[in-house]
């Protein structure tokens, strides 16, 4: 089976082409606008290298954010798109924490492990994981104070492009280690797509956002 994840909530665009569970093609792009633009232009590009057409992808895994409420959006309106197109195709949404997670390696988890992930504002996107990477918290956005009474007394692991801006300041934690993370690894998306599939849990993606958008009518 042909597998096509992608991600474009960070800050560039991230799309993996898989068969069962050998990557075929990777392709990273780091970049601050146009994220949909080269999403449809490198995965149509991937196809024809390969010589596939959209009916051979059997699952597709889309990240759901948070992260850039456009790329947010773009991403699954591309997913979704894609998914008009082929009514059998499995398809489900992950969110970034889950990936984030599933990028730290097994010996470098600690008894908590934080994904913090940058929203451009004082406070950051958290999620707790144990170190099976099962669910401690469900995703909140939190100040730096807030994070600290969290993680107080515990060894704790840190992973996800906010954690540079967290930790800038002695928080007085227990850290074992500190992953810093501008783009999400294609590899993981793969990996807990993958596991959605095997469990039958896939989600219709939907975007994950924590707190309403910044915005007011006038």
């Amino acid at each position: 089976m042909y597998t096509l994840v992608f991600d474009t909530t960070a800050g560039g665009t991230v799309i993996g082409l898989y068969k069962d569970r050998e990557r075929i093609v990777k392709v990273e792009k780091m970049m601050e606008f146009g994220q949909a633009e080269e999403l449809a232009l490198d995965t149509a590009d991937i196809l024809e290298k390969n010589k596939l057409s959209f009916q051979d992808i059997g699952l597709l895994g889309v990240c759901t954010g948070p992260g850039s409420f456009t790329g947010v959006r773009s991403g699954l309106a591309f997913a979704r798109g894609l998914s008009l197109g082929a009514p059998k195709l499995n398809i489900t949404g992950v969110s970034a924490f889950e990936v984030y997670a599933k990028m730290l390696k097994e010996t470098d988890r600690a008894f908590y492990n934080a994904v913090v992930i940058e929203t451009k504002r004082e406070d950051f996107y958290f999620q707790l994981f144990d170190e099976n990477l099962r669910k401690l918290t469900e995703p909140l956005a939190l100040t730096r104070e807030e994070i600290v009474q969290k993680l107080k007394n515990r060894q704790t692991s840190f992973i996800g492009d906010g954690v540079e801006r967290l930790l800038s300041v002695s928080l007085g934690l227990q850290i074992k280690q500190v992953e810093l993370s501008e783009i999400m690894d294609v590899d993981a998306l793969f990996a807990v797509t993958y596991q959605k599939y095997l469990d039958k849990t896939l989600d219709f993606p939907k975007p994950l956002y924590i707190r309403g958008a910044d915005a007011c009518v006038k």
